[in-house]
């Protein structure tokens, strides 16, 4: 007998047909997570989401997570789907148990925001919600880089109302140099236009293991860490977060990004940039778009643009964001090296 177990691939119209043919259950929970419905919303065909419908029974069905088949639809921006599950019932403002969220007010921040406008129960963002999303929106993309492509900044922490001096002596570590001290601002410019010298900081953060970069910002500093994670980690980021908080983002083509966040001492819930918050994430984990699939920007950039809204520290993505002239290097002790 064909089971929803047997099916890897839910653009295959042919095996959902023939698991409903053998008798198996449009609405059962399988695998303790989702219903095939489910399935079909995240990563099947539209035709097989369409068979589907035209059998189960429980189209607002939630998952493990209190999500419907139309959350999911709506996470990934598909009309096509979002569409058919509305046309057969799904409640665009039903809001699951967890949160009260629902999927019409994820949909207000897609382009999908037309298909729930009308539906019983709407309720439309206030202008300082649209401000606050609009506003989102903008750190993200000045973070994104140039056409979203990856930018590898290794390892950042940012944190609130710190001076440069203030994080040092949290870590007591050394500082052996500061970017920029010795360079000549006269010198001839680089072929894309910076100033000599200022390109260069990585190179004195990678003479030498255990070196983080200090710098001031607006509202507190940021730390960058090349050659290794310790500013990610519970050892560097809950004495910088003293009194105050910090969140660190570490950026690698090869991992999932997972902030880091630790609020007076204390490290705090966080989860992966690709997931949906969860119970105890910051709220600003929804407005930078975590788990918003169908959203054209990279994870990274709104990680950081995420930390940087969390800790108030007032940097905007741009050139030379981080490692300004200025700038401390410190040697992290012994201890707090990776």
């Amino acid at each position: 007998m064909t089971d929803w177990h047997d099916i890897h691939d839910w653009t295959d119209l042919r095996a959902v047909c023939a698991a409903l043919a053998s008798g198996a259950d449009p609405d059962r929970i399988f695998g303790g997570h989702m219903a095939p419905l489910h399935s079909a919303a995240c990563s099947g065909s539209a035709e097989v989401l369409a068979e589907l419908l035209t059998v189960a029974r429980e189209v607002d069905q939630p998952d493990e997570a209190g999500r419907t088949p139309l959350w999911h639809a709506v996470r990934n921006w598909d009309r096509e789907k979002a569409s058919a599950l509305i046309a057969a019932g799904a409640d665009p403002w039903r809001p699951r148990e967890a949160d009260g969220r629902c999927p019409g007010e994820l949909a207000w921040w897609t382009p999908l925001a037309d298909l729930v406008a009308g539906a019983p129960g709407a309720r439309e963002p206030s202008p300082e919600e649209r401000a606050a999303q609009r506003a989102a929106d903008e750190l993200i993309a000045a973070f994104d880089g140039e056409g979203g492509e990856y930018q590898d900044w290794g390892c950042v922490a940012f944190v609130a109302g710190r001076s440069v001096p203030e994080a040092v002596a949290a870590l007591g570590g050394d500082i052996v140099a500061t970017i920029g001290e010795d360079e000549d601002e006269d010198e001839h410019e680089h072929e894309d236009g910076e100033e000599g010298g200022e390109a260069d900081y990585a190179d004195v953060l990678l003479e030498e293991e255990g070196r983080v970069l200090v710098g001031a910002a607006p509202g507190g500093v940021v730390l960058q860490q090349f050659d290794g994670i310790a500013i990610h980690g519970e050892e560097v980021l809950a004495p910088l977060s003293r009194d105050t908080v910090a969140v660190s983002v570490f950026d690698h083509p090869d991992a999932f990004i997972h902030p880091s966040i630790a609020r007076d001492g204390a490290m705090c819930s966080s989860g992966e940039v690709m997931l949906d918050p969860e119970q105890g994430d910051p709220e600003e984990a929804w407005r930078y778009r975590f788990g918003d699939g169908g959203h054209p920007s990279g994870w990274t950039a709104r990680a950081l643009a995420m930390a940087a809204a969390v800790t108030g520290v007032a940097v905007d993505g741009g050139p030379r964001w981080i490692g300004r002239p200025g700038s401390s290097v410190i040697l992290l002790p012994e201890p707090l090296r990776d």
